[in-house]
């Protein structure tokens, strides 16, 4: 097993492992078990020690003796905690990075463009609604509504039922089954959370991302007035 998330390298992982079978012994027995090359045992003993994951003994010819395995846990504890810590520092730095002015509205032009649009949106926490033009089976946005769906997220979408999207929709049906029908002539949507809506039109080349709480809000409330009324049963 690889220990390298705990800071051992194999070589250390492997004459400690060799170490609790043997017990106290030498360098040059646990070279032979290890299979660590001998110019490297000695360095790699001294680490280990140094890890408090051995101790030397000072007999006439040198011996070594693992310490307790509990040992490990020590140190996974300590890792656990500098995570946390990591993890409460990176939360002041979002409260911040939050704090500051972030432009409202990004516009773009051309497809690749798009798509870097796209990877600035939000992690989405409560919603997530679309209106979609071509339902593009895209390996990354199937993936991410699996995951949304996972989590419990309110995912629906509406879109263009024609007969060049009728394989496609198939497909976005095997994740999820809310999708309803609108007519649309090139635009595609996505509403989050109440905090941002992004749409392209499709025919201008052009997408917007909209970061403002009014805008999302009142987007949000349009798509599920039309998600409830519109009479569409599933086949």
């Amino acid at each position: 097993m690889d220990f390298k998330e705990l800071g051992l390298t194999p070589n250390e992982t492997k004459v400690y492992e060799v170490m609790l079978r043997l017990g106290k012994t030498t360098a040059g027995h646990i070279c032979k078990e290890s299979q660590v090359p001998y110019g490297r045992i000695y360095t790699v003993l001294a680490s280990l020690e140094e890890k408090g994951l051995i101790k030397t003994i000072p007999e006439e010819t040198k011996k070594y003796v693992p310490s307790d395995p509990e040992k490990l846990h020590e140190i996974i504890d300590n890792r656990i905690k500098n995570l946390m810590d990591i993890d409460n520092k990176v939360k002041e730095f979002k409260k911040i990075y939050d704090e500051h002015d972030i432009e409202p509205v990004l516009i773009a032009k051309g497809k690749n463009n798009f798509y870097k649009i796209d990877k600035e949106t939000r992690h989405t926490e409560k919603y997530n609604y679309t209106i979609k033009y071509s339902f593009e089976v895209n390996p990354m946005w199937m993936r991410q509504a699996k995951e949304r769906l996972a989590r419990g997220i309110d995912s629906k979408s509406i879109g263009l039922f024609n007969k060049e999207n009728e394989k496609a929709i198939k497909e976005w049906k095997t994740i999820s089954k809310e999708i309803k029908p609108i007519e649309n002539d090139g635009v595609a949507m996505s509403i989050k959370d109440d905090k941002e809506v992004m749409i392209a039109l499709i025919k201008s080349n052009t997408t917007m991302l909209i970061r403002d709480v009014a805008f999302a809000k009142i987007m949000r409330q349009l798509f599920t007035k039309y998600y409830a009324y519109t009479d569409y049963e599933d086949k």
